[in-house]
């Protein structure tokens, strides 16, 4: 153009976006992919997954494979190696991602020795630590997340006992026959103190929230292990892609550091939708998430799930850090409409919920609740019984409930062994149309039975709904089985019957025995296989002194089966009732395609 200047136009054709059409993970990698699937934080595309992202980026398959290495050394493999992450593309221009694993050998914790650095810690406390780790690690797999629970032990008991500056340092030493020693060093810290707190790269994200996460702040003593501790803390939060830090001399005195915080954002919001079919109907279920809603940490939620017998609609809120509290605050507004072919009736209802959360001691979590819902029931079913028809019309609930979780699982991921406990309870205030009080408890135990092949499980279910005053629960208050818990009958199908209805129960107990085994399927489909026997009831009908519901204790045993086939997520299950009552309604196969994402 004139005056000896030019115009340089990039012209950019972006073409669609590729999708990870594949994962494979191969190698010596000891479990299958069907598992390793669900550590990772990529997916796969699918037909089934309408909005939801399968896109790929090189920070996610880093981060898919620390997560691997986390969980290989979790359950035992100390030696285990990513060795490649590989993306190719197709001839239709999408991903395959592809993971080669060597896990290596299996290990055990074997001795554990405790080394003060410094003499002012007492021979007292060092033995008690030893006792702290022995009882912790004894004849256990190496396991990492054991390492950071025995940290955290040992740091509680240091605080507890008023000591200061202390570093812990936890070496691990292989030896013969894949035994690791540990060696637990107790250092004492030269005192350095935190002047300010610098965080940078945050253009949207407050720094409040940044902080929320740390376990330090100005004016405290500098610790290692706290330092990293938050690091790791914010990372896990997912508002950020990078999270850096830099320790500077501060120009104010001597033994005080600025600790400078650098963070990268990313995305943090999201949309997805999945469809399915299966004996039950088709299933429609639709989500959008935000995890850091104007960058206060805030996350709101919607979530509907349609389907020919039931539609739902949520939408939930999340202050994880409310009012600098160190508690969480969720506030949620349910609407649900259930229509039952086996039931007799239809019910409307609209409810909202507000609770918080905390630890109260490690790996127990306390969640009280107040609550509200509207109710408005009809009969839809001509021949029901007077006494159902009589239940028609609208009622209002208020209620306060708690829930006590117990956590004692070895991971989230694929559990070998542990437990998890709950119990839940909801109490129907005095200007409830109806008072009423709902309890429900269990447990989930997990135990290795023959190897890694076999990992057996074992569920038992409690619950009990009862009216106060001489009333009687609501309908929509009733209890049943669900076809998780009691496998082989139709959903709803189980308990006492009215006029041809299955109108639940006033209790319910299941206890579900389960065990995985290997399958000849190939392991690209990712197949899981089950055997299990179910066994339960549900009995007790507080409305009529005529209708209790059978005493028959119903059962069934099966196996089941879930892989990703090339149409999309399938699972099929087959149960054989033993024992049950003549009013029960069988339904022996299920299976479902699709799945949300």
């Amino acid at each position: 153009i004139a005056n000896n200047q030019i115009n340089l136009i990039l012209n950019i054709d972006k073409k669609d976006i590729s999708k990870i059409k594949n994962i494979y993970f191969i190698g010596n990698k000891f479990f299958n992919s069907s598992q390793l699937a669900d550590v990772i934080s990529s997916s796969e595309d699918g037909w089934w997954k309408l909005f939801s992202s399968s896109g790929l980026n090189e920070q996610q398959i880093e981060y898919d494979k620390q997560l691997l290495r986390d969980f290989y050394k979790s359950k035992g493999f100390y030696d285990v190696q990513i060795e490649s992450a590989f993306a190719g593309l197709d001839n239709s221009n999408n991903f395959n991602l592809i993971y080669s694993i060597n896990s290596g050998k299996k290990y055990r914790f074997s001795n554990v020795d405790v080394q003060p650095s410094n003499t002012i810690y007492k021979e007292k406390d060092i033995l008690e630590i030893k006792n702290i780790s022995v009882k912790l690690l004894r004849n256990e797999d190496y396991s990492n997340i054991l390492l950071t629970k025995l940290n955290k032990q040992i740091t509680d008991y240091l605080d507890s006992s008023r000591y200061n500056n202390f570093e812990i340092n936890i070496q691990e030493k292989k030896k013969a026959d894949e035994l690791i020693d540990i060696l637990v060093q107790i250092n004492q810290e030269q005192k350095v103190l935190i002047n300010k707190i610098n965080i940078s790269g945050n253009a949207i994200t407050e720094e409040k929230v940044v902080r929320d996460n740390l376990y330090l702040s100005e004016g405290d003593n500098l610790s290692n292990s706290k330092l990293k501790k938050s690091i790791d803390n914010i990372k896990s939060k997912q508002y950020f892609s990078k999270v850096e830090y830099k320790l500077e001399d501060s120009s104010v005195k001597k033994n005080v550091k600025d600790l400078n915080l650098f963070v990268k954002e990313q995305a943090t919001g999201s949309i997805s939708a999945g469809i399915g079919y299966g004996t039950n109907g088709a299933l429609f279920s639709t989500s959008i998430d935000e995890k850091n809603f104007l960058g206060q940490g805030i996350g709101l939620n919607f979530t509907g799930n349609f389907s020919a017998q039931k539609l739902t609609g949520e939408f939930s809120y999340l202050d994880p850090n409310f009012k600098n509290s160190n508690k969480e605050l969720n506030a949620s507004l349910i609407a649900q409409t259930d229509e039952y072919t086996n039931s007799g009736y239809k019910n409307k209802s609209l409810g909202s919920k507000i609770a918080t959360k905390y630890e109260i001691y490690e790996d127990i979590y306390f969640r009280p609740n107040v609550n509200i819902q509207s109710d408005s029931l009809s009969i839809t079913n001509i021949s029901s019984s007077d006494l159902l028809k009589s239940r028609q019309g609208s009622t209002l609930t208020t209620g306060l409930g708690y829930n006590f979780f117990v956590d004692l699982r070895d991971s989230k991921y694929s559990p070998t062994k542990g437990s998890v406990f709950y119990f839940d309870q909801n109490i129907a205030t005095l200007i409830s149309d109806i008072s009423a009080v709902q309890t429900s408890l269990g447990s989930t135990f997990y135990q290795e039975l023959i190897n890694e092949k076999y990992i057996g499980s074992a569920k038992i279910k409690l619950s009990n709904s009862t009216a106060l005053n001489n009333k009687n629960i609501k309908i929509s208050d009733r209890l049943y089985a669900s076809q998780s818990d009691l496998r082989g009958f139709e959903l709803r199908g189980v308990g006492p019957v009215d006029a041809g209805d299955h109108v639940g129960g006033n209790y319910l107990a299941t206890l579900s025995l389960k065990s995985t085994f290997p399958n000849p399927v190939p392991d690209n489909l990712r197949a899981n296989s089950y055997f299990f026997y179910d066994v339960g009831n549900v009995w007790g009908v507080d409305y009529s002194d005529i209708i209790s519901g059978s005493s028959k204790i119903r059962s069934s045993t099966g196996i089941a089966l879930d892989l990703m086939s090339p149409v999309g997520p399938l699972s099929f299950t087959y149960a054989i009732p033993i024992s049950k009552a003549s009013t029960d309604k069988e339904q022996r196969f299920l299976f479902n395609i699709g799945s949300t994402f």
